[in-house]
């Protein structure tokens, strides 16, 4: 008899160590042999004060994935959670797992999800910035209990770059966001060290893991494009014949730390239309975020303070390979595409030329020594030939250093040459120094440099930044729209925290100042400025700054004593409404070559969001500017832009949107249906349109000026 007991006992060890059922319902039955963690601290907006709300997490592994489940109690009825796209949970109640995989802070990968199962993942920098355009493959289940909500998550090791081992320790950090009493909570699973600027470097936690097995990704994604579009002409809509496209990408590990992607007539149209900004009295070009999912993976290994690498300037490429590899001590990065459309960016000390070029082969080669707390040395170079005659290259070094535990130290220096086509793509012909800006041939070098020492600790952070670019400096793969300036700024601020029971939860106090000089030693800017940041009880958050402009210089003006006062205040107190209202009111330069002036400015915004139903969401926005003359109080411009999405999720992968926007600076109108099906970050198929409005008569009555209808079915297949 005692032999069976032994028997049974033995067997039913052997049946706890089996992998537990991936249901979305943790059962600490399922999980006995996991590895437990408790997230019990809360660093936002209390400082390491215990939790409200407990929740517990069980880590285990397979030969293949990584299982994480967490049971996170909360009371269900103030509980936030709705049906939403693929990253769009963070404002619901969610869970989420921190990897670092080398164990040095250079970076750690967040993978997470909402009560609805709904995805998250992000890529978290040492430097504390985070990139949620990141997106990696992993699947996530989630139930919804009496007392607690239950998420599960199974993540590839395939889908993770590290250095193989028999024996491996990630550190992991373990996050929740929640709310108490209308509050935002965030929560880990250690006490943070705000003396310390390196998040990822403070982690206590790590799994161990044995013997694993990272299978190579190989994996397809041919897309199908089509549509159709039409314009006015002779007061009819006509429209072109079908337009239609098709094209591959994909990726292949050539080991655990190496993988090489590849895009054959790629389609980088965006289903996230950028939204439209105010460019009234700006002189230089806009910039736009990367929302293209190709470019996506090893975006933090290239970006750097002087933008040397702006991946949307690679516009429309008929081929791309890119390879990334990570290693214990070293990160490198090798992009090259053959571009049929690339843009062509001047700076210019008080305005940017911008024209659409030509063809173009562009190459980016980035490598990074890392060191621990998220230190590191780099080397990078960007090139870019121009098919009708012409290029532009940059070399350079940049690094961060921390020591002394609270400082870190950064520097960055570049080195571009440039020979320009001969071409007409640049419409303006304006002197830099001694060359000027039409296409003719001419040849030009410059440098650019950075340098900044951060000090931060629980209460202070100071910081001191000095920043140039001489006259012909550009980046032709790169981001710079102004040059021939130096610029040195100075900031110190004190953070406190209050009692969490307390109205005030936070209070920030911040003082700065700015010089600027061009090459010529001209002064051409000069401010100070003091603000305060609060975080109120109710889920309020505000913010008031004072800048003072002592003087500015445009094209032989002088501004002086321009006072500038901004205001910004967002209410979130329960998960149907988010409000946010924020101004801006004082004196600006009026920006015109010809006439410069000093005007009175105004500017007032406001971006909501209304949750109607689970499913439905509807989130308008409305912005107006204006700048009027000081002394007849006449406009040199006044407009604003109405804009309203209206969101239905009829599950987690499958939803249709509508936009509509009305810009009364162009005096047009457009509304955008689109029906999306998207069940991972890479397949998607979506069919939409555009109607373009304006005034095409002198009825003044609005006509459709163009219309377009498209479509787009991307598959991913993984072999």
């Amino acid at each position: 008899m005692r032999h069976l007991f032994l028997l049974l006992g033995s067997l039913y060890l052997t049946a706890q160590k089996t992998l537990p059922t991936f249901d979305g319902i943790v059962s600490e039955k399922e999980w006995v042999n996991a590895e437990k963690f408790k997230i019990n601290y809360e660093i936002e907006p209390g400082n390491n004060e215990p939790s409200t709300h407990e929740t517990e997490v069980f880590i285990t592994y397979s030969k293949t994935d990584l299982y994480v489940g967490f049971i996170a109690y909360a009371d269900m009825k103030k509980l936030r959670s709705s049906i939403r796209n693929r990253d769009e949970g963070y404002p619901d109640d969610n869970v989420m797992i921190g990897i670092d995989t080398y164990g040095d802070g250079r970076y750690m990968i967040s993978l997470g999800s909402n009560p609805e199962g709904n995805q998250l993942d992000l890529k978290f920098s040492s430097s504390g910035e985070t990139d949620i355009s990141y997106n990696v493959s992993f699947e996530s289940k989630a139930s919804k209990h009496k007392n607690s909500y239950h998420v599960e998550l199974k993540i590839p090791f395939a889908v993770l770059q590290f250095s193989k081992a028999d024996e491996m320790k990630w550190n992991v950090l373990l996050y929740r966001s929640t709310y108490t009493d209308a509050n935002n909570s965030q929560n880990i699973n250690f006490p943070i060290d705000l003396n310390n600027p390196c998040l990822p470097c403070q982690t206590k936690s790590n799994i161990t893991l044995k013997n694993i097995e990272s299978k190579n990704r190989v994996s397809l994604l041919p897309y199908v494009f089509g549509g159709l579009s039409g314009a006015q002409k002779n007061k009819n809509l006509s429209y072109e014949k079908p337009f239609g496209d098709v094209g591959l990408s994909g990726l292949f590990d050539l080991n655990n730390i190496t993988s090489l992607e590849y895009a054959i007539n790629p389609d980088f149209s965006q289903v996230e239309a950028d939204v439209s900004q105010i460019t009234a009295n700006n002189t230089f070009a806009v910039f736009f975020e990367e929302r293209r999912a190709y470019f996506n993976e090893g975006n933090d290994i290239i970006d750097t303070r002087l933008n040397t690498v702006y991946t949307r300037s690679i516009n429309k490429p008929i081929f791309s390979s890119k390879l990334i590899t990570q290693g214990e001590k070293q990160r490198i990065y090798w992009l090259a595409a053959y571009d049929e459309a690339s843009p062509y960016l001047i700076a210019g000390e008080n305005r940017s030329y911008f024209g659409k070029g030509g063809a173009s082969f562009s190459n980016v080669f980035r490598y990074q020594r890392t060191f621990d707390r998220g230190s590191n040395i780099g080397f990078l170079t960007t090139n870019r030939f121009f098919k009708e005659g012409g290029s532009g290259n940059t070399i350079g070094i940049d690094g961060i250093y921390r020591f002394i535990k609270s400082y870190t130290a950064s520097f960055e220096f570049n080195k571009s040459i440039t020979q320009e086509p001969i071409a007409n793509w640049i419409d303006e012909n304006e002197q830099i120094k001694d060359k000027n800006t039409q296409l003719d041939g001419e040849e030009s070098q410059g440098d650019a440099f950075y340098f900044s020492v951060q000090r931060n600790t629980k209460n202070w952070n100071s910081e001191i930044e000095y920043e140039q670019y001489s006259p012909h400096y550009q980046t032709p793969i790169g981001f710079v729209t102004q040059n021939s300036m130096r610029f040195l700024s100075g900031n110190h601020g004190y953070q406190h925290f209050f009692n969490k029971k307390n109205y005030v939860k936070q209070l920030g106090v911040y003082f700065g100042s700015e010089i600027r000089y061009n090459y010529e030693n001209l002064l051409k800017y000069q401010n100070i400025s003091m603000s305060i940041d609060l975080q109120l009880s109710g889920n309020i958050q505000t913010g008031i700054e004072y800048n003072f402009i002592i003087s500015e210089e445009f094209e032989g003006f002088n501004g002086t004593n321009m006072p500038d006062f901004e205001f910004f205040v967002s209410y979130n107190p329960s998960e149907k409404v988010s409000l946010r209202l924020f101004t801006n009111i004082g004196e600006s330069i009026v920006y015109d070559e010809e006439n410069p002036a000093t005007g009175n400015n105004m500017f007032i915004g406001t971006f909501n969001s209304f949750q109607v139903t689970p499913q439905l969401t509807i989130s308008p926005s409305f912005r107006y500017s204006q700048l009027k003359n000081k002394s007849d109080n006449s406009f040199y411009f006044r407009g604003y832009i109405a804009r309203t999405e209206i969101n239905y999720q009829f599950n987690n992968t499958l939803s249709f949107r509508l936009i509509g926007e009305f810009n009364d600076f162009d005096d047009n109108f457009f509304y955008q249906p689109l029906l999306k099906w998207n069940p991972n970050p890479f397949t998607i198929f979506y069919i939409g349109g555009t109607n373009g409005y304006s005034i095409l008569n002198t009825n003044n009555k609005y006509g459709i000026e163009k219309s377009q209808l498209y479509f787009k079915f991307q598959y991913q297949f993984d072999l």
